[in-house]
C-alpha cells in the first residue's frame, strides 16, 4: 500500500491562493480546497485550526503578493511607483485585488505594515523628507484614496487602457496634486485612523 500523500499548510494555502486567483474568496472552502487536492477535508482542519484561521493565513499570503508588488516598482518617487505597483496589481491579479480590498474581511488593519514600509521608503526622498513618519503615514493613506479608485476602475474593466504608460500618467495627473496640495496645506494626518480630522 503507497503512503499516504501529506498535505502541509503551505500546500494548503498555495491552493486556497490558487483556488482566490481564478474563482475569488468566496469560493474558498474546506470542502473546495479538499477537492482541489485530492482529499477530504481532514488535512484542512488539521493545518488550520478553522476557516477563519486559513482565511486569514489566506490574506497574509494575498497580502504579501500586494506587497510585493507595491515594492517592485522602480522610480523616483517611492510613493508613486508603490502606486503604481498597487494598480497594476488591480490589473494583473484582480481577483486577489478583490479579495484584499473590495471583500469585507476583518484584517483590513495588516494594511498598515505595508504603510510603514513605504512611509520609511520616503524618508530618504526630497519631497517627503520633511515630513514626520506619522505624516508620510498619513500621506499614503490619502493617496491610497485616489489609487484605490483608479485600481476600482481598472479591476472592473472599466479603464479601457491598463498599460504602465497609461497607468502612470493617470497617477500623475490624479494623485500628484492631491500629494502637492497636502504637504503644502499640511493634510497628512491619517484619514483612516478614529482621531482623523
Amino acid at each position: 500500500m503507497p503512503p499516504r500523500a501529506r498535505y502541509t499548510r503551505e500546500a494548503i494555502l498555495d491552493a486556497a491562493v490558487a483556488l482566490t486567483r481564478e474563482q475569488g474568496v468566496a469560493a474558498v472552502s474546506a470542502r473546495t480546497l479538499a477537492a482541489t487536492l485530492g482529499c477530504s477535508t481532514a488535512p484542512v482542519f488539521t493545518a488550520f485550526d478553522n476557516m477563519d484561521a486559513l482565511t486569514e493565513a489566506l490574506m497574509d499570503a494575498v497580502m504579501a503578493r500586494f506587497a510585493a508588488a507595491t515594492e517592485a516598482e522602480v522610480g523616483p518617487d517611492p510613493l508613486f511607483a508603490a502606486g503604481l505597483g498597487m494598480v497594476r496589481f488591480a490589473a494583473e491579479e484582480p481577483r486577489l485585488y478583490e479579495a484584499l480590498f473590495l471583500t469585507h474581511h476583518p484584517w483590513h488593519f495588516k494594511w498598515g505594515r505595508v504603510r510603514r514600509s513605504l512611509a520609511a521608503r520616503m524618508a530618504a526622498h526630497p519631497r517627503y523628507a520633511g515630513l514626520t513618519d506619522a505624516a508620510r503615514f498619513g500621506l499614503i493613506g490619502r493617496a491610497s484614496v485616489i489609487v484605490h479608485g483608479l485600481g476600482v476602475e481598472v479591476w472592473s474593466g472599466r479603464l479601457p487602457h491598463t498599460d504602465p504608460a497609461t497607468l502612470k500618467r493617470l497617477l500623475d495627473q490624479l494623485a500628484g496634486p492631491l500629494i502637492d496640495a497636502s504637504i503644502q496645506r499640511g493634510w497628512t494626518h491619517d484619514i483612516h485612523s478614529e482621531n482623523a480630522s
